[in-house]
């Protein structure tokens, strides 16, 4: 469950680090922030429907995602560091 949780933190936090960049240029460059607020805010649907479509199609097409020995090399080395990461936290916790 924590690791759940560290996974939707870390992706929350990049995120709206990205949404806050985004205003700022926008308000730097004197766009209104209502209209810059709708932009980012249909932009950031649009992306996790594409994102989930192409992970899904991902995962249902290509054969041994995620293994060591994939020949197209889609070994989600990400993955591996959460996992280390949340080993080294159920440790020292």
């Amino acid at each position: 469950m924590l690791q759940v949780f560290k996974a939707y933190s870390i992706e929350t936090i990049h995120v709206s680090l990205f949404f806050v960049q985004d205003l700022k240029l926008g308000h730097y460059l004197k766009i209104p922030p209502r209209a810059s607020f709708m932009v980012q805010s249909i932009s950031s649907i649009l992306c996790v429907t594409c994102h989930i479509v192409v992970k899904e199609w991902m995962f249902d097409t290509v054969p041994d995602i995620c293994e060591p020995d994939q020949p197209d090399r889609l070994t989600c080395p990400i993955n591996r560091v959460l996992y280390s990461a949340s080993v080294v936290w159920y440790v020292t916790y």
